[in-house]
């Protein structure tokens, strides 16, 4: 028998595949992620999570070493972070060191890339780790 009413249904599965993509919409990205073209590469961190302390990031490339010519070229970016005053930042291979100046939720994302230069200019990047922390700073 043919549903002598097909709007409703229809408005009621309408609104159930809104309120789902809604809902992955709203779930946070998974953090805490890290990829590397380097077996078993990682990043680490060193030291109290606490503002106006110094924190290294440590890039451990198992062993794999830098081509001779090649050069490592560290990026540290703060998607999120609370008001005030950006984290200070030296970066460095293998230790890269932070300094969170305000206390609250940050997510951190490291990438470490190897540089070379071609003999006809230009340069070569290949990304050796990227990594993304969630990051909960103490007063």
């Amino acid at each position: 028998m043919k549903n002598p009413h097909p709007l409703p249904g229809l408005f009621t599965a309408c609104f159930a595949l809104a309120f789902a993509w809604a809902v992955l919409l709203s779930v946070p990205a998974v953090a805490d992620q890290t990829h590397s073209a380097v077996p078993g590469g990682e990043v680490r961190l060193e030291g109290p999570l606490k503002a106006g302390q110094p924190v290294k990031a440590v890039f451990d490339l198992k062993g794999y070493e830098l081509p001779a010519g090649a050069y490592a070229a560290i990026n540290v970016e703060f998607p999120v972070r609370p008001e005030g005053a950006k984290p200070a930042v030296r970066p460095g291979y293998p230790e890269t060191v932070m300094t969170f100046a305000e206390p609250g939720a940050y997510r951190v994302l490291l990438l470490l890339n190897q540089i070379s230069k071609g003999s006809c200019g230009g340069v070569s990047a290949k990304p050796l780790i990227e990594a993304e922390m969630d990051l909960k700073v103490a007063p």
